[in-house]
């Protein structure tokens, strides 16, 4: 079952771009419950609160339960591959409060990219090394940890996938489903981000497919969003558009995932104003109608 969600604006806020937290500020959860349902969402982002305030941490999971909204993912979108000892370890037990406040307030996951062998902006900076076996190791070792350390009973740590590390391919995330070999290591499906070449831009059907035959239950949550390759060009430039406005296979995509025995959030993200989101929440749901799909 797909759970529709998206970001909210509250008051003044900005939309988030890529790299940063899609939650809106935590201060009011019962406002903020209201506002998701309001905008038709049966999902939400975990709102930016502060794990050890747990007077809110519960607040904000009973205001969602109330208003029957899921709450999807805890994003922590900093590099916990830091090639700087300190920033490292600040970032990596960062990512454990995240992958708590998933836990705690009743979320789908806790989401990072793995990062970068860099010192600063694990997103934009990107290395030869990011794609070596000693990347693979780290990566399974990093999931370990956060696990066995918070041992969550219901929530899940993922990677985000990401064209410019080792979570780059179908093949890749299944090893690694493999090595790591923990119950709470998830999926978290963003099939825009293995569009990284032509042959794969016209086939995003079929990598929607070969995704569900491989991952099954291990898909906990996905970001939805369009893809268009820049034409005439004789260089592949691949940018994020508007839903509909793009070469995704939604329909299929879309099957798949409800074709899964859990429910699935299917977040949007990365738009730039709240008349986009708007914009792009009906094109999903007019696509879940033509698909007899329940939003």
């Amino acid at each position: 079952m797909i759970k529709l969600g998206g970001p909210v604006f509250m008051a003044q806020q900005k939309a988030a771009g890529a790299g940063e937290s899609h939650g809106a500020a935590g201060i009011d959860p019962v406002l903020l419950a209201r506002k998701h349902k309001e905008k038709g969402f049966t999902a939400a982002y975990v709102p930016q609160i502060d794990a050890k305030d747990t007077a809110l941490v519960m607040a904000t999971r009973e205001a969602f339960q109330k208003e029957g909204v899921m709450l999807s993912e805890a994003g922590y979108w900093e590099n916990i591959m830091d090639t700087e000892a300190e920033s490292r370890a600040y970032h990596r037990n960062r990512q454990l409060d995240s992958l708590y406040l998933a836990e705690e307030i009743g979320a789908v996951c806790s989401v990072n990219i793995f990062g970068s062998y860099c010192h600063g902006n694990g997103n934009s900076q990107h290395k030869a090394l990011n794609f070596t076996d000693e990347a693979f190791e780290a990566a399974v070792e990093m999931a370990r940890y956060f696990l066995d350390t918070v041992k969550p009973k219901t929530a899940f740590f993922t990677y985000e996938i990401f064209p410019f590390d080792i979570t780059d391919s179908v093949e890749n995330i299944e090893r690694l489903i493999k090595a790591v070999d923990r119950k709470q290591f998830g999926v978290h499906l963003d099939l825009v981000n293995l569009i990284n070449c032509p042959r794969a831009y016209f086939s995003s059907g079929d990598i929607a497919k070969e995704c569900v035959r491989r991952f099954g239950d291990r898909i906990v949550s996905c970001h939805a969003k369009d893809i268009k390759m820049k034409e005439p060009s004789i260089s592949v430039i691949l940018e994020e558009v508007l839903m509909g406005q793009g070469n995704i296979d939604l329909k299929t995509f879309m099957r798949q995932i409800e074709g899964l025995s859990r429910p699935i959030p299917f977040m949007l993200e990365h738009l730039k104003t709240e008349a986009e989101y708007d914009s792009a929440a009906e094109y999903v749901r007019k696509t879940g109608k033509e698909l007899g799909i329940n939003l």
